[in-house]
């Protein structure tokens, strides 16, 4: 029998209902000599720093670095489907195994991390697909492939994890001890905060500078050979006197037949940033919503990373388009009519690496229901497809030039003469000045001059979509060329994980969403400020992305390239142990003073509503040796008779050691009381946790009738 390993249920499913596995035993499907069965994603991933030692519990500097003979342990509420699938693997009715994870190099951690923490020796072949499609399917098991194959990008995956472990683990660690206040620290999380909080900066260190510009009637701007407005009013007030009422001659009407290509075929990240520009969506949502489409059988697979097709998909492009029909039926035939432009810019093979570009599958015909979200994207993938195999726009430009009393003035129009793939954008396409109609030796009066003030604009604040732009286009903000080189068509992160990279620094609170914008908040700004460049170029995970693709092409091991990342993270934490940090902790008025240290007791609310007040010492990532001071408002003593503790409750108890309390409710009467509460004797939970007591005294109280 062969077990067919997929990453989730729904995906096991499809493929059985392919391969005829069609009989379901709690879950798993056999049939026709298959066994099928899946994940739930990861099940397995590699043990906390406290999970190692318990020292690592406390967070301290001398502790660093931590660099442990990595294991693995299984992801709390995967235990089930974990060891279901260990039965199968070692079952002996099973003799090979077909690992039919999702294709790439997330799959192929997530299939081998199982494998591996199992340790299954048995024979693996690899199905790699590109669409959840009957057809698809079909060739796959048709056409499997050797489990060696993948070695060096498993490598490469699993080389990643242990680096983004290291660095993320270690130099959070460091630097929220060297500042005092929470700073997670990412390879590209961080460099990624560092573009946001550089632009920012530009934008606040920005001065504007007025400018002003002299028009005639139809629009036509005034200029010279060295600019196109002035800088001081009174200037083109002059002109515009000069020239109020005068002969004006068009002296050129230069018309030029132009073309405009076609846009490329989308990958997850242009994707993502039109979906953004056009409808709003985060990035992250976008490809919540492509991975439905996916499993739906209507897209290919989502997380790609380039705009082209390869050659053995010739030959399926026209079908595609007329299956199409009932979503663009004038504009799909019209296309199949005047022929498919299917040359370089939809075919190139060497920029396919792993996936091909998201284009529709052959189950588009027969859509099911969707949501208003999904349609959206399915709609914006449907028309770039169409358009993307188009003819090119084609239009007439004109540039108009006029002289009045030896001053010039131009303007440019558009003349749409064949509208090609821009037909379905045509909504957006509107002519520039389409209107404007002169020849060449034609006059008239210039009237009604008018001055226009204006001022240079700063940079714009990053939107979701210029932000992804910007990290898939990291090659541009690098001088060093071999690097540059390299990133030039990776970019920052991978198009499956920008979306993660963006809501993790949205998540810490280092940027916040306004609008559409992304702008770093103060500690952002501040702990790019404090951190050294190391730490937060878009060069440094450059370089590392660089090595991790010489593991994928066997030039280099992963060994060597996790020895030289410590080296590196020694050498930033031997740098931090030698110099003073600025603290990033709020500033915070003390509650009162805690009766077990005399240190301060400070009062935190959560956006919940819970509050707990706790000595500065209770923490065991601040201090070496922790005061056990923590109360919650909902304290169980409390709770137990009726009452919340209160902020007055909590200050008596801290200034005066007692505090009166009155309506506590009885356990057995239905009675109420009142009684003098004090600090007691602590007590342990039956987590082991150290709580503190109270104590009653009742000498004064009065039992009343509820």
């Amino acid at each position: 029998m062969k077990l067919v390993v997929a990453e989730k249920p729904s995906v096991a499913r499809d493929i059985a209902a392919v391969i005829g596995a069609d009989n379901n035993t709690n879950g798993v499907l056999r049939g026709n000599g298959y066994i099928v069965s899946s994940a739930v994603g990861h099940l397995v991933r590699l043990k906390k720093p406290e999970e190692y030692d318990s020292k690592y519990e406390k967070w301290n500097i001398a502790d660093l670095p931590i660099t442990p003979d990595f294991e693995f342990l299984p992801i709390e509420k995967a235990e089930d489907v974990l060891k279901r699938l260990e039965g199968l693997m070692q079952s002996d009715e099973v003799d090979e195994i077909i690992e039919a994870t999702d294709a790439g190099r997330e799959g192929e951690c997530i299939f081998r991390y199982i494998y591996n923490y199992i340790g299954c020796t048995k024979p693996v072949k690899r199905l790699w697909i590109s669409s959840m499609t009957e057809q698809s399917i079909r060739d796959g098991f048709a056409n499997l492939r050797p489990y060696s194959d993948y070695d060096k990008m498993f490598d490469a995956g699993i080389t990643r994890n242990k680096i983004d472990w290291l660095w993320g683990m270690n130099l959070t660690r460091l630097y929220t001890k060297c500042f005092g206040a929470m700073c997670s620290i990412g390879r590209c999380k961080t460099p990624t905060l560092n573009m946001i909080v550089q632009r920012d900066n530009d934008i606040a260190q920005f001065v504007k500078k007025p400018f002003f510009k002299l028009k005639l009637v139809n629009g036509a701007e005034w200029f010279d050979e060295e600019t196109d407005s002035f800088p001081e009013k009174s200037q083109a007030e002059q002109v515009k006197a000069k020239c109020e009422n005068q002969p004006c001659t068009v002296i050129s009407a230069d018309t030029k037949l132009k073309k405009e290509n076609r846009p490329l075929l989308f990958s997850l990240t242009s994707l993502q940033t039109e979906s953004n520009e056009k409808l709003g969506f985060t990035a992250a949502y976008t490809l919540e919503i492509m991975q439905s489409l996916y499993e739906k059988k209507l897209l290919t697979y989502p997380r790609t990373d380039s705009n082209y097709l390869t050659d053995d998909m010739k030959d399926i492009l026209p079908e595609r388009v007329l299956l199409m029909r009932d979503h663009f039926p004038k504009e799909a035939e019209g296309l199949i009519s005047d022929g498919l432009n299917i040359d370089g810019r939809i075919i190139n093979n060497s920029k396919v690496s792993d996936h091909h570009a998201i284009i529709p599958t052959e189950n588009i015909a027969n859509v099911p229901e969707l949501t208003d979200d999904e349609k959206a994207i399915l709609n914006t993938v449907m028309t770039r497809f169409l358009a993307a195999l188009s003819a090119q726009y084609e239009y007439e430009e004109t540039e108009y030039v006029f002289e009045v009393c030896g001053e010039k003035f131009r303007c440019k129009t558009k003349k749409p003469v064949k509208m090609g793939w821009k037909a379905f954008y045509a909504d957006k396409e509107s002519g520039e000045n389409i209107s404007v109609s002169y020849s060449q030796g034609e006059s008239f009066t210039a009237e009604n001059l008018t001055v226009s003030e204006c001022e240079t604009q700063p940079p714009k604040h990053f939107t979701e979509s210029t932000l992804l732009k910007a990290m898939e286009n990291i090659d541009r903000r690098i001088e060093d060329k071999e690097l540059s080189e390299y990133v030039s068509e990776r970019g920052l992160g991978t198009p499956a994980t920008r979306a993660d990279i963006i809501e993790g620094i949205i998540k810490y609170g280092f940027v916040e969403r306004k609008n559409k914008s992304l702008i770093a908040t103060d500690k952002g700004k501040q702990i790019i400020s404090l951190i050294p460049d190391e730490v937060k170029s878009i060069e440094m995970t450059a370089a590392m992305e660089l090595q991790l693709s010489a593991i994928a092409n066997g030039t280099v091991s992963a060994n060597e390239v996790i020895s030289a990342i410590c080296d590196k993270i020694n050498s930033i934490i031997s740098l931090e142990k030698n110099r003073e940090h600025v603290s990033l902790a709020p500033q915070r008025d003390p509650f009162g003073i805690c009766p077990k240290c005399g240190a301060n007791v400070y009062k935190y609310t959560s956006k919940e509503g819970k509050t707990v007040y706790y000595c500065e010492k209770s923490s065991s990532k601040n201090t070496v040796d922790p005061c056990t001071f923590r109360v919650y408002d909902d304290d169980y003593f409390f709770s137990s008779k009726g009452k919340k503790l209160t902020d007055s409750i909590m200050k008596s108890l801290l200034t005066k050691g007692k505090a009166k309390v009155s309506g506590l409710k009885s356990k057995t009467k239905d009675t109420t009381y009142d009684a003098v509460i004090s600090f007691g004797d602590d007590w342990n939970d039956k987590n082991g946790k150290t709580r503190i007591g109270f104590a009653m005294e009742f000498d004064n109280s009065k039992k009343k009738k509820r």
